[in-house]
């Protein structure tokens, strides 16, 4: 029996599996972030190494069993970054099979079992990336939140902050998405809110948090926050066309809390998609991205 061991790795947490050659999960275990940007290379390497014995002593495999690990990182997009990570990690890892790679590639293998198609991934942030059946890749977006994440949500938030300062000047029509803002931000009006957002330590998932209410309202059929995601899922249909005209390819899978649930947003997605792209097809992830980070040592 042959096993595998795949670590995906955020700016959060860092999760990690142990798999057999049916894809059995036999194994998890957790630690904190391994994005060497946020916490350094060194702390990394301490996070991942963590996460790693948790996952073995839950399998009660020994680590020499393991034929290979495989890295999905966040912050792992280079041939260089790639490098670092790969002369910090070898010292730890016994296997011969030690492959990394970015962090939405794993989210990628797992979707499709290491197969051709693109995820299409909108959580606080947003991007789409891809590979085809000859092994060529797309990526679109995932820039940031000044430059990109569009339909994520942050950009929700951040129109929505727009939206509600829109009302507040006569702009657009008083909705019940106004208070709700700002009585997630703890402000008592929009004076209030000019205070806090500019403030250098205020915090961006402040902004994102507001994702949830708009799409609550936009259930209880608030005008306003229906505009916002529909707008959100053209921007992220948007994206993913770009990736699967690029590769050719039609299957997409949706990733993350943005696109998971059934919102305005998402029927907006979806009909942008299909209208655009002949025969596109919307699936379910088959696997998570930390089964797909393990795919990446096969």
């Amino acid at each position: 029996m042959q096993y595998r061991l795949g670590i995906d790795g955020g700016g959060t947490t860092t999760r990690a599996v142990i798999i057999d050659e049916n894809m059995h999960d036999l194994g998890r275990g957790e630690a904190g972030s391994s994005n060497h940007y946020s916490v350094g290379v060194a702390r990394a390497v301490e996070n991942i190494q963590q996460a790693v014995a948790a996952a073995l002593q839950k399998a009660n495999i020994p680590e020499t069993e393991i034929a290979g690990w495989g890295l999905g990182l966040a912050g792992a997009c280079t041939e260089a970054e790639q490098n670092l990570l790969r002369q910090a990690i070898a010292p730890i890892c016994p296997a011969k099979n030690l492959v990394i790679d970015e962090d939405v590639a794993a989210a990628q293998a797992g979707a499709f079992g290491g197969g051709a198609g693109a995820v299409c991934i909108a959580g606080t942030g947003a991007n789409c990336f891809g590979i085809n059946a000859a092994g060529q890749r797309a990526r679109v977006d995932g820039l940031g939140p000044l430059l990109g994440d569009r339909g994520s949500g942050y950009w929700i938030g951040e129109q929505t902050l727009r939206a509600i300062c829109k009302m507040h000047d006569g702009i657009l029509p008083k909705s019940p998405l106004l208070q709700a803002a700002l009585d997630q931000l703890q402000v008592p009006d929009v004076d209030g809110l000019v205070q806090i957002v500019y403030q250098p330590d205020f915090e961006r998932d402040r902004i994102a948090a507001l994702a949830p209410i708009v799409m609550q309202l936009s259930r209880e059929k608030d005008n306003a926050s229906t505009e916002i995601l529909q707008s959100a899922g053209r921007e992220l249909a948007a994206t993913t066309i770009a990736v699967l005209q690029n590769l050719n390819v039609k299957q997409v899978a949706p990733v993350g809390g943005i696109l998971s649930q059934q919102t305005a947003l998402r029927e907006t997605y979806e009909t942008e998609l299909k209208k655009t792209i002949n025969g596109a097809e919307i699936i379910a992830p088959q696997y998570d991205a930390v089964i797909g980070a393990a795919l990446l040592a096969r």
